[in-house]
């Protein structure tokens, strides 16, 4: 998500859609695999996911993630771009064209996955601090990402008071999600690319197989089927689709959302005249 009024509100879509596919696989997955799930393990996995999905744009110096946490974020994108630039010249193939650095290695299935299995060990090793510390940067990212729908006080601050509520107050906490939560670091990641997939662009997420001779070859959409980001079906269409898809799954999947909304409904219903 960079400076123009069309990547802010693909950064909206980025965000929504990760936060979707989250409790799409953390509710309806734990039903399939009948493993009961915390309203903690789902919310924490929905969060990872929404966050992570703005992760692939380090490799933007204009980024939101690479411009949100000060001097760390801005190293770790000054590593990342050149990593991905001499990955590039190192592995294309005779048709690819560019530099490699943006919509290059994070961008791809391959490192999705990488980052995801490193943060499952990770959790699986050290427990809470890991947890909690994921779950943090992806919530500042994912409400930054969203400022251009809900504007408010700083992400970071919201960001910080959001996880101690889920760790504490809300039954389950991280705990459930050690050894897994990686799962929604790649989910995110990928679901970011492949909204980059739909737009005028594409994302060489299949990389490093070879396509029409080139490794990096861009992914996406019949052209006719693309939008441009920020355009009417995104701001009209994507985004406002993916708001209601999100507050319908916390509805469902959540544990204890859906008995509390309907004990407020009964209870608006008793206080209306009949």
């Amino acid at each position: 998500m960079v400076g123009s009024r069309g990547a802010r509100v693909l950064g909206v879509s980025h965000a929504l859609s990760g936060a979707a596919l989250g409790l799409a696989v953390a509710g309806f997955g734990s039903w399939l695999v009948e493993v009961p799930a915390t309203a903690g393990s789902v919310l924490t996995f929905s969060a990872v996911c929404a966050g992570a999905a703005l992760l692939p744009d380090l490799d933007h110096p204009s980024s939101t993630v690479t411009r949100r946490f000060s001097w760390a974020s801005m190293v770790a994108s000054r590593v990342v771009r050149p990593l991905s630039a001499l990955l590039y010249r190192a592995t294309r193939a005779s048709r690819d064209t560019g530099r490699g650095t943006h919509r290059g290695l994070t961008h791809t299935a391959l490192c999705a996955v990488l980052i995801g299995v490193l943060v499952n060990l990770a959790s699986a090793r050290w427990g809470t601090p890991v947890l909690v510390g994921t779950l943090f940067v992806c919530l500042a990212l994912a409400i930054k990402g969203l400022d251009a729908l809900v504007p408010g006080p700083p992400s970071l601050v919201i960001a910080a008071g959001l996880t101690y509520a889920v760790e504490v107050w809300v039954p389950g906490g991280t705990a459930g999600t050690a050894g897994w939560l990686g799962a929604a670091v790649t989910l995110g990641m990928l679901v970011h690319a492949v909204g980059d997939a739909v737009t005028e662009s594409g994302a060489p997420l299949l990389w490093p197989l070879t396509i029409r001779r080139r490794r990096w070859y861009p992914v996406g959409t019949p052209r006719p089927l693309r939008f441009r980001a920020g355009g009417r079906v995104e701001t009209m269409l994507v985004a406002p689709a993916l708001t209601v898809g999100v507050l319908v799954l916390v509805v469902l999947v959540v544990p204890g959302v859906l008995p509390l909304v309907l004990r407020i409904g009964a209870h608006v219903g008793q206080l209306l005249p009949h």
